[in-house]
């Protein structure tokens, strides 16, 4: 998962200091130590300050390999109100009036981008008296520069879009406070105090600063970590952004196999996030792998550099950490070294039924291909294998090499038993099995070759980058991951709330199979869609640590208590929600997941748990083009040292057992996680079953006319879960049964009814009688219409939810 923002911010140049009149008096400093001259954009002094800065301009980048097109497909620059921050309150989004927004003059793709921004003459900011002087006043105005990604289309930046991909001051990674930055400054006249250095606790706006007085109107500040500002009023301003050095990607490229090889491990042991977890000894493990990377590099062998490189990652067990190239002749070394693709011509699976613990155990023939040795041994569906060459099969499941590391266990016994029938191309193998229905063991010599396996298909997968449809009463939306393609996302997700709120349905459900994750502030805003203003959705409920250079060691990274919801109330999604998941679902899906399956706002539903990869990534570009990723923040449920995701993965909240007749279904193309979806809304969020409806209109066809229900009288119908109903018919009750046929039809029979009498004007009757001819229902919005032949064409009875 990726997690630019807070964490990291792009390299910048700062400007000159300047003075004003000459020199300025330092509260509790000697005034010769400090000198503030103005200066002219040619580096000319001039002694009136008149008509000072009114354009701010500079140039953004940054080192780390997450500043990338796919998650600024709408970047925007902007001036953003610091007072929140500064004023002790940084979970609070700064609204419109605290932006002062700028544009790129030069795209910021490829880097470095230039930016402009015309100052308004006086900001709409908040006012903020940062002296401490125990004096009530007016104060300043204090902004700071920000880039993040507009994936709205508003002016300005709303909510997780603040989080900005980076910026012009850096914080401390534990306590949050500003250890220095570049800030636009606005001072109303020229009363106004600042602080001109830290104070004796080392960071800035804590109170004990001394101050400096500044200029009335704009005037830029460089605040560094630990010496006094530096003030600027040229009247054209030149602003950057900050970054950290550790959140620069590293880049050994330039170094040959055998230094890059221990920068790497050198990296890896100060930066990975599950050393502990994992239990790993980095110096060992830099000694294992040692003399082939000598042999590499003494032979210039690149190609047996990357196969090394590409046993570390999937030897650690994280799916987070590969080692990728698109170089071809590398990647075809690697695969003619590692893959094992003779077959003898069947596709196999792990049984997981209700009652397993783990899949494994037993294996079971899926499909099995044409004039195959499979075939010839009489093999079919069910079949089940119980051993090959002697071992058992469970025990050479665990044996089975996959090319890519896994941490969840249930997913890797998984991927190793639909592989544990690949062998080298002529191998010869015996195996004994037993067919379906035989308690009989036979045993089987066959030669591994090219065969066919029947055709049978690889778990869910998503295929489109996004896509909605309606299914029944529900709505079911897919997406691919939360990396590319992410305005067409979020324009398909607003449409497909807005018409299921329309048609009032009975449920979403989000499909997140094969979903490979990628951005944490597109899955946070993603999810905020089904939260309301009134109830916002908590954004941390796990805590992050990283390594921080400062302190040499990984620490908890603070992070304000966000609480977001739907960024257009009209879109707030408030009913029932699904998540389908896989063992490919991974990182950012994961997280989606599980924050909302945590705040009890979905229900969680697939055959496995998914894939397991927690945490953030770092790209660490080696020779030749190699790219080794690892994780480097580790994520933990709040408060605890306990993983949330890695090496564990979203667990269903309803599980469907993976057995022969699922996966059978799976070929037929059928998709028995969706039908458990649909089968659990029908169950749990049926509007028809457990609601009062009172009947209010009858609509004719073919005039659609609507006219109201006359008269004071009460008639409502109550659709009972066990079949059954009850109905009040203005002075009558009455009950009965009820028959659903399908998705739309229904069969009404009222049984019972008292006798009493209603007024001449009452309907009791023709309501009671028009239920009886009812055949279906649908849902108009909010109201529920029962249909009925009227006159050769269709009626409608309409009702409402009673109150």
């Amino acid at each position: 998962m990726i997690f630019p923002g807070s964490t990291y911010h792009a390299l910048i140049s700062l400007a000159f200091g300047l003075t004003f009149g000459g020199m300025s008096t330092l509260a509790g400093e000697n005034p010769s130590q400090v000198k503030v001259t103005y200066l002219r954009d040619d580096g000319k002094k001039f002694a009136d300050p008149a008509g000072g800065p009114r354009f701010v301009q500079g140039e953004v980048s940054s080192g780390n390999f997450a500043f990338m097109p796919s998650l600024l497909p709408n970047p925007s620059v902007v001036l953003f109100d610091m007072s929140n921050v500064i004023g002790g309150r940084p979970e609070v989004f700064i609204p419109d009036s605290g932006q002062i927004l700028g544009i790129f003059t030069d795209p910021l793709f490829p880097q470095p981008g230039k930016f402009s921004i015309n100052l308004p003459i006086e900001p709409t900011g908040a006012w903020l008296d940062v002296d401490h002087d125990g004096v009530k006043e007016q104060g300043i105005q204090i902004y700071s520069l920000k880039v993040g990604s507009n994936l709205f289309g508003n002016s300005h930046l709303q909510q997780m879009e603040q989080e900005a991909f980076v910026q012009s001051y850096l914080t401390d990674f534990v306590t949050g406070e500003i250890t220095e930055g570049i800030f636009l400054l606005f001072a109303p006249d020229d009363r106004q105090d600042f602080p001109a250095a830290p104070g004796n606790d080392g960071v800035w706006f804590s109170g004990d600063e001394p101050t400096v007085t500044l200029p009335a109107g704009y005037s830029l500040a460089t605040l560094p970590p630990d010496g006094p500002i530096t003030l600027d009023c040229s009247p054209r301003l030149t602003m950057g952004i900050l970054e950290r050095a550790e959140t620069e990607s590293p880049d050994f490229s330039a170094q040959g196999i055998l230094k890059s090889f221990h920068s790497l491990i050198d990296i890896l042991g100060e930066r990975y996030a599950y050393t502990d977890l994992r239990q790993l000894d980095w110096e060992t493990i830099r000694a294992a792998y040692l003399p082939r990377v000598k042999k590499a590099n003494a032979e210039d062998d690149m190609a047996a550099y990357y196969v090394l490189l590409h046993e570390l990652a999937v030897s650690l067990g994280d799916t987070h950490v590969v080692a990728t190239t698109k170089n071809l002749a590398l990647s075809r070394a690697l695969y003619q070294g590692a893959q094992k693709t003779a077959t003898v011509g069947a596709d196999v699976f792990a049984v997981w039924g209700e009652d397993d613990e783990l899949p494994g155990a037993r294996i079971q023939v899926l499909s099995v291909g044409e004039k195959s040795p499979a075939q010839k041994a009489g093999w079919v569906p069910g079949t089940e294998i119980l051993s090959i060459d002697g071992e058992p099969i469970a025990d050479r499941v665990a044996a089975v090499r996959l090319p890519v590391g896994i941490g969840t266990e249930t997913v890797r016994l998984d991927g190793q038993a639909r592989n544990v029938l690949n062998f080298e191309e002529g191998q010869e193998v015996t195996i004994e099995f037993r067919l379906p229905g035989s308690s009989d063991t036979q045993s089987v010599t066959m030669t591994a070759g090219s065969y066919p396996k029947g055709g049978s298909t690889p778990p869910s997968a998503v295929r489109n980058p996004v896509s909605f449809r309606q299914i029944e009463d529900y709505g079911l939306v897919r997406w691919g991951d939360f990396l590319h393609y992410i305005l067409p996302k979020l324009a398909v997700l607003e449409e497909a709330l807005s018409v299921e709120q329309g048609r009032a349905s009975g449920g979403i459900i989000i499909d997140l199979r094969g979903n490979s994750g990628g951005w944490v502030a597109l899955y946070e805003t993603m999810a905020s869609y089904f939260f309301t203003a009134e109830n916002p959705m908590p954004v941390g409920i796990f805590d992050e640590y990283f390594f921080d250079a400062s302190q040499g060691k990984r620490v908890k990274v603070y992070s304000p208590d966000y609480k977001i919801s739907a960024p257009n109330p009209d879109h707030a999604y408030s009913g029932p929600v699904v998540v389908l998941v896989d063992q490919t679902s991974a990182s950012a899906a994961e997280y989606f997941s599980q924050h909302l399956q945590q705040l009890k706002r979905a229900t969680i539903i697939g055959q496995y748990p998914t894939s397991g990869a927690g945490g953030s990534v770092e790209r660490v570009t080696m020779p030749a083009g190699i790219l080794f990723q690892f994780t480097q923040g580790g994520t933990f449920f709040a408060g605890t040292r306990t993983p949330n995701l890695e090496a564990k993965g979203v667990r269903p909240d309803v599980r469907v057992p993976a057995t022969l007749k699922t996966e059978l279904a799976k070929i037929r193309g059928e998709d028995p996680v969706l039908d458990a979806a649909i089968a659990f809304l029908d169950e749990h969020s049926d509007r028809l079953v457990g609601t009062t409806w009172r009947w209010t209109a009858n609509i004719e066809m073919p005039s659609l006319k609507e006219s109201p229900v006359k008269g004071d009288g009460i008639y409502e119908i109550t659709f009972n879960r066990d079949g059954t109903l009850s109905v009040t018919a203005d002075a009558n009750r009455a009950t009965g049964t009820y028959e659903r046929k399908g998705y739309d039809q229904i069969s009404i029979s009222v049984e019972t009814s008292t006798l009493a009498l209603g007024p001449p004007e009452s309907l009791g009757e023709s309501f009671l009688a028009s239920l009886g001819e009812v055949t279906g229902f649908a849902f108009d919005s909010r109201r529920l219409a029962l249909i009925f032949p009227k006159s050769g064409n269709e009626s409608f009875l309409m009702f409402e939810a009673a109150e």
